[in-house]
C-alpha cells in the first residue's frame, strides 16, 4: 500500500487551478490543469490566493487520475484509483471568490 496526496491549489497566474497526485516522496504521479474560464467563472484577485488543498488516501493501486465535475457552484476533483474513487476535493465558488 502506498500514500498518496490529492493537492488543489490556484495557479500562481489566479486564472485556474493545478490539481496533482503526490506520492510518499512528493513525486507526482498525475496532475491536471483547467482555467476558470473554460468553466465561465472569474477572479479578479490578484495578490494572495486561497490555501492550497491537500486529502491523503492510501491505496494499492496500478493506474492512477484526477478527474474534475463541475456541480453548481462548486468543482469536485477525484482522486480515481483502478476504476473507484479513492479521495475527493470539492471547491465552491463562494470559497475562492470565483464569480461567473
Amino acid at each position: 500500500m502506498t500514500t498518496y496526496t490529492l493537492v488543489v491549489r490556484e495557479t500562481s497566474s489566479h486564472d485556474g487551478v493545478d490539481a496533482d497526485i503526490l506520492d510518499e516522496d512528493g513525486f507526482i504521479q498525475t496532475t491536471t490543469q483547467f482555467r476558470y474560464g473554460d468553466y465561465g467563472v472569474a477572479t479578479d484577485r490578484e495578490d494572495e490566493r486561497p490555501d492550497r488543498i491537500e486529502e491523503e488516501f492510501t491505496v494499492d493501486a496500478s493506474r492512477i487520475d484526477i478527474q474534475l465535475e463541475r456541480n453548481g457552484r462548486a468543482f469536485a476533483f477525484r482522486a480515481i484509483v483502478d476504476d473507484e474513487e479513492a479521495a475527493r476535493v470539492e471547491v465552491a465558488d463562494d470559497d475562492w471568490g470565483l464569480e461567473a
